[in-house]
């Protein structure tokens, strides 16, 4: 998709360079027509003087006499007058003579001052009868044009009157090299030309080849280089970008993909990869993208266009493909096949994050299910709606709103050490619902700041009767928010006997502003023993820079990294990194997201300190 806009700008600039090029052209051109004219306009004027001289200078000498009469019998008058037109004869104006017209309609010589091809007294020339008759006729001057291959004749024809008659016609033939004279005024111009040419198509040359390398980088870049398919690099651009609400997120995987290693090696493995990629790739639609987002997981964001039953359909459209497929390893068939989590409705979700952790969540649920099918979503959510504004305060004023508690396990002895509170809200008809259907209604309300004391009241009663230690999740904007934070430093105060089993999960959502607020907020909270964590490490905005800034006692590594330890070096090199910085930092560190036997083992290997996830233990009302 980013492609597609790239080129479009890069064909934008390119059809302007040439735009700029052909009117640099067509100017130059257009410059020389007008040189051209000019000086054709030029010679014009200066011929129509000289001939207007030349009449006035023999009518004068004359005397009255008839012109025709006294050249034709006066041999010294005519030598004179030759003399006089031969003065003007050069190798422009080459020829100037004057003709009659005898009885018979033939034209002769009468004076002739060239210096070559000279005509004698009467001798007849061949001339243009209908173009020198019209002078006869009109008694106006007339000019003959001609074209000899490159050079432009131009003959100026003017009547010698006598007693308001023509008796004679002074003629003057001029001729230029057209090319090369104004070759040689546009010369300049025609350097300029060229070597801006040559500028323009080594720029063009230049530009085209810093678009395709440019190009060929970013698809390098924004692909995985496996299957084809686009990268969690690209992913986190196109995130940047889009309006979620336009789109279902599918989130699909090989089922028992780890036996296919095992069984029949990694390069088989990767053949599969490969293989599943190109059939996913073919039953999507172009405004489809699909995401290799962990090692054989897959991310899918199908754009809805109004119908919301289009995830399912291609989700079973793929499902049924890989079943029937039979992947092909050295002579062996591989048959396998996917299970796939669609979250249709992203819109009732806050973030990106848990949009993408919501299909997780259906992956699991799907592969808990049997695996080889498609879960859409929880079976008592799939009629519900996003509650009321009126329905959530109901809940808050009658005591509906509940926490579930995740265990938190220790690595080393996988027994219970602290839990961690999720939100929930009893409805009516006592189905109980997840934050997705309830909290972004009331965000940046008084209802969310409720909602927040409500559930830091219940966690430090339950602290209260059972000694647990227990977090809770706040935003990083909720810190900054005056009221909530009150709100919550006045619970601390209120348990502060209890305050040292409470730990505040953060979430960093957005890029962080005001930092030496929250850092002098969260100062005031751990001084009354509260531990601080930081949730969904390593995706997201979170980033390294926040160590700088705020005091931060545990990391919680984000699911999607966990998850993917037993089959991807990149999730497995993240995790390693940041297992090193805990431990520069003395930072406790938790797994989310166990939701696998080797996920478990690889995270246990690796030393995290705590582990959480769904394979160890759900979410349960009750400590």
């Amino acid at each position: 998709m980013i492609f597609r806009h790239i080129a479009k700008i890069y064909a934008v600039i390119l059809i302007s360079i040439f735009a700029v090029f052909a009117y640099m052209y067509f100017s130059v051109n257009s410059i020389k027509k007008e040189l051209n004219d000019n000086i054709d306009n030029l010679l014009i004027h200066i011929v129509k003087e000289f001939v207007e001289n030349i009449d006035q200078n023999l009518k004068k000498n004359l005397k009255g006499r008839s012109p025709l009469e006294a050249l034709h019998s006066d041999a010294k008058l005519r030598s004179n007058f030759e003399q006089v037109l031969s003065t003007i004869s050069t190798n422009s104006f080459r020829y100037v003579y004057i003709l009659y017209r005898d009885k018979n309609s033939i034209y002769r010589y009468l004076v002739d001052g060239s210096h070559e091809d000279k005509g004698e007294l009467d001798q007849p020339l061949d001339v243009n009868i209908d173009e020198w008759n019209k002078v006869y006729e009109t008694k106006q001057d007339n000019i003959i044009y001609q074209y000899e291959l490159e050079t432009l004749w131009t003959t100026y024809l003017h009547p010698i009157l006598h007693k308001d008659q023509v008796v004679a016609v002074l003629a003057v033939d001029f001729s230029f090299e057209l090319p090369d004279m104004v070759k040689e005024i546009i010369k300049p111009l025609n350097r300029s030309f060229l070597f801006i040419f040559i500028a323009i198509l080594v720029l063009i040359l230049l530009f085209a080849m810093e678009i395709y390398f440019n190009y060929k980088m970013k698809i390098k870049s924004y692909t995985d280089s496996l299957t084809g398919v686009y990268n969690r690099h690209y992913l986190r651009v196109f995130l940047k970008s889009v309006n979620i609400d336009n789109y279902q997120v599918l989130m699909f995987d090989i089922d028992h993909f780890k036996k296919i290693n095992d069984n029949y090696g990694h390069k088989a493995g990767d053949i599969v990869l490969q293989d599943l990629a190109k059939i996913v790739k073919k039953l999507i639609r172009e405004e489809d993208l699909i995401f290799r987002y962990g090692g054989e997981e897959f991310l899918l964001f199908v754009k809805v266009n109004g119908d919301f039953n289009v995830g399912e359909q291609i989700a079973k459209r793929i499902k049924d493909a890989v079943e029937k497929e039979k992947f092909i390893y050295e002579d062996q068939i591989i048959k396998t096949t996917i299970s796939v989590g669609i979250n249709k409705y992203p819109q009732r979700f806050k973030t990106i994050d848990q949009v993408i952790r919501y299909a997780d969540e259906m992956l699991y649920l799907a592969k808990k299910d049997g695996r080889n099918c498609i879960k859409l979503e929880h079976e008592n959510y799939k009629t519900m709606n996003k509650l009321t504004i009126s329905e959530i305060k109901e809940a808050i004023e009658h005591n509906r709103i509940v926490c579930y508690y995740q265990p938190i396990f220790d690595s080393k002895t996988l027994s219970i050490v602290k839990y961690e509170a999720l939100v929930r809200l009893i409805k009516k008809d006592q189905t109980v619902v997840g934050p997705y259907f309830f909290l972004e209604q009331i965000f940046s309300t008084t209802l969310y700041t409720e909602l927040t004391n409500v559930v830091i009241e219940n966690v430090f009663n339950k602290i209260e009767q059972t000694g647990a230690k227990i977090s809770i999740n706040l935003n990083f904007s909720d810190i900054l928010d005056s009221k909530i934070y009150d709100s919550v430093i006045k619970s601390i105060k209120k348990h502060k006997t209890y305050a040292s089993l409470l730990a505040i999960e953060l979430l960093e959502y957005e890029e962080l502003e005001n930092i030496d607020i929250i850092k002098k907020r969260i100062d005031e909270i751990r001084s009354y023993g509260v531990l601080i964590a930081l949730d969904d490490f390593g995706s997201g905005y979170a980033n390294y820079e926040i160590f700088k800034h705020l005091p931060i006692d545990i990391i919680k590594i984000d699911g999607s990294l966990i998850k993917d330890l037993p089959n991807s070096e990149i999730s497995l090199k993240i995790v390693k990194s940041i297992i090193l910085l805990a431990k520069e930092l003395d930072i406790k560190m938790v797994a989310e997201f166990v939701h696998s036997k080797e996920v478990l083992s690889k995270a246990r290997f690796l030393g995290i300190e705590y582990l959480q996830g769904f394979y160890l233990s759900p979410p349960q009302e009750n400590i």
